[in-house]
């Protein structure tokens, strides 16, 4: 695999586990430590620990928890630990207020549920360095959790620097998953997709660690059908020394049981066993679903149909940026590629205050021509983009879904698929000079799988990102990862079957043939149908999808052979279009000088 080049996120964030803790010390109904993400700004959770009751926000809006807006119960908080719910400002604004209201540390509960534990960093934005208190999330389970405790008992929580004797632990960056979140059955069974499941464990306690064992547990549910289990395997690590972490690698498992929902549960344990308040993250829950349709890189959101998105990523600075995931279709033949969806949210301001036309959705063949699955920029041709509107432009951010448009013939309708064995990249791209975020599930990551040479090809990378293009390509060989990020782009591929109107697509009508190809001066193109036709036309498009020659002449009969002069196109990839009445078809060529 080739190694990308690292980029810059604006919220990129760094950590060291260990020696940090969320802890609810009271009731005992709820106490253990919570697995949680610290703020990318206030005190640093190492320096010491923060220990009070636990009281929500109020600002007096209709949101009043959300912390937006001067806290109206600064009484309450002074000297207690805020809980503040996630919403529709900045983290900075939040931990602030509530810093000036008095309380001594920030906890956020993340609002969307199912996004995983501890895996949504909190950028600083605009007040974050101001912010003096500790600040971290927890998901929105715990939130839940805690609120309805809340409702008939005090809650006490410590937030800091506690180190139990004994402590392993699990994270949604600690666990192996399948390279799509969501991938259409038929499409994974023909690929015999499968994965090695694993986990990184990590020994956060005092104490060095024996007989480490770690556990996968796979169960398959069908839709209106109840789970089954269809893996469980274990191995150990013999030990593992404090402040360190090992990768423990389980058998690997191919699905065969068909559509519907695969659920991982990984969980860890010692021959010591965790200290009592240490047990909450020695089991993490990841899932993968095999659908009618769909081709997500994470995890879908059953009740809104649509990718789950935890986070917002952008490039450090903001401007233009375009995020890439591959998918591949080895039954191809019958299908269109019909829309897309992912997220978008600029950092101030609202959608409508973007550039005209700054946003939209690409699709990408990528044809491996030297077989070295290796990806090179040459070797990307844009198949069909989706232009983006927003229905409601004074919204600060939106889910897109944008129907695909075949980018050869410009038309709607999506783009049919010209055969097996094809391989696609969907990039969402925002062309500006504003910072805008997109949509990335945090929840399903694959930091596990690429440090351990589980993920073999670039083309399987949670995501690329991309910050330059050349006549629309995206510069994939410049293209990288951020650091530190495994975490999933969350934007869907929608393939559909598709039956063919008699003229607008029938390649198997027209036969065509290229000679020389390469081709230096001239370009022979002989046309072979199965019928007599009443006129041919030839469009030749160069690889970013634009014209740059056409011609057409009255034909009755079934063959022509026609010739072009290629000698001063640029050298390059081109697509030449050949359309009768009874068909369309368009067959690559490579122009070399």
């Amino acid at each position: 695999m080739r190694i990308f080049t690292t980029l810059i996120c604006t919220l990129f964030l760094a950590l060291t586990v260990s020696a940090q803790v969320v802890l609810v010390n009271s009731p005992a109904s709820i106490a253990g430590s919570k697995a949680f993400d610290a703020a990318a700004f206030g005190a640093d959770l190492t320096s010491g620990t923060w220990t009070g009751d636990v009281v929500f926000v109020n600002d007096g809006s209709a949101n009043p928890t959300q912390g937006c807006e001067a806290a109206t119960n600064a009484a309450e908080l002074a000297g207690k630990i805020a809980l503040i719910d996630r919403g529709t400002c900045e983290f900075g604004l939040k931990c602030l207020n509530a810093e000036n209201a008095g309380a001594i540390a920030v906890v956020v509960f993340n609002s969307v549920a199912n996004a995983g534990l501890g895996t949504i960093p909190m950028g600083a934005g605009v007040n974050g360095a101001a912010v003096t208190i500790p600040a971290v999330m927890l998901s929105y389970e715990e939130g839940q959790t805690i609120r309805t405790t809340m409702m008939t008992e005090t809650v006490n929580m410590t937030i800091g620097n506690v180190v139990f004797e004994n402590d392993l632990a699990l994270t949604a960056k600690r666990l192996s998953n399948m390279v799509n979140g969501v991938m259409p059955v038929n499409q994974a069974e023909a690929l015999g997709v499968g994965f090695t499941p694993g986990v990184n464990v990590l020994n956060k306690g005092l104490n060095g660690a024996t007989s480490i064992q770690a556990e996968g547990v796979i169960t398959h549910t069908p839709a209106g059908g109840s789970a089954t289990l269809v893996y469980d395997e274990v191995n150990s690590l013999a030990s593992l020394a404090k402040d360190s972490s090992g990768f423990i690698q389980l058998a690997d498992y191919t699905p065969t049981e068909g559509a519907g929902v695969y659920d991982i549960t990984y969980s860890v344990s010692s021959s010591e066993g965790d200290s009592p308040e240490a047990v909450s993250d020695n089991e993490f829950t990841s899932q993968f679903v095999f659908s009618s349709n769909v081709y997500c890189r994470g995890r879908w959101d059953f009740t809104n149909n649509r990718p789950i998105s935890s986070i917002g990523r952008t490039v450090g600075g903001g401007g233009s940026v375009e995020f890439l995931a591959g998918f591949e279709v080895p039954e191809g033949a019958g299908y269109k590629l019909d829309s897309i969806q992912f997220q978008i949210f600029p950092q101030t301001g609202t959608l409508g205050g973007l550039e005209a036309n700054s946003v939209t959705g690409y699709v990408y063949e990528w044809d491996d021509l030297n077989s070295d699955e290796g990806i090179t920029n040459d070797e990307l041709t844009i198949v069909g983009y989706a232009p983006v509107t927003f229905a409601d432009t004074s919204a600060t951010s939106a889910w897109v879904k944008a129907d695909i448009y075949d980018y050869l013939e410009l038309e709607p309708g999506g783009y049919v698929v010209p055969g097996d064995n094809k391989r696609y990249f969907l990039g969402v791209r925002y062309e500006g000079s504003a910072i805008v975020f997109f949509g990335f599930d945090d929840g399903y990551d694959q930091t596990v799988a690429m440090d351990n040479g589980l993920i073999q090809r670039d083309f399987d990378l949670p995501y690329i990102v991309i910050t330059a293009w050349d006549n629309s390509v995206p510069d994939i060989e410049g293209g990288g990862l951020f650091t530190d990020v495994g975490g999933a782009i969350a934007s869907a591929l929608i393939i559909n079957q598709y039956d063919s109107p008699s003229i607008e697509v029938a390649p198997s009508n027209v036969a065509v043939t290229l000679s020389p190809n390469p081709a230096n001066n001239q370009l022979v193109v002989e046309s072979k149908l199965k019928s007599a036709t009443g006129g041919i036309s030839y469009t030749i498009r160069d690889n970013a999808g634009r014209m740059v020659y056409n011609s057409s002449k009255t034909l009755n009969t079934d063959y022509d052979k026609a010739s072009f002069n290629v000698s001063q196109f640029a050298a390059g990839q081109y697509f030449i279009v050949v359309t009768t009445d009874q068909g369309i078809k368009a067959e690559r060529f490579t122009v070399q000088h």
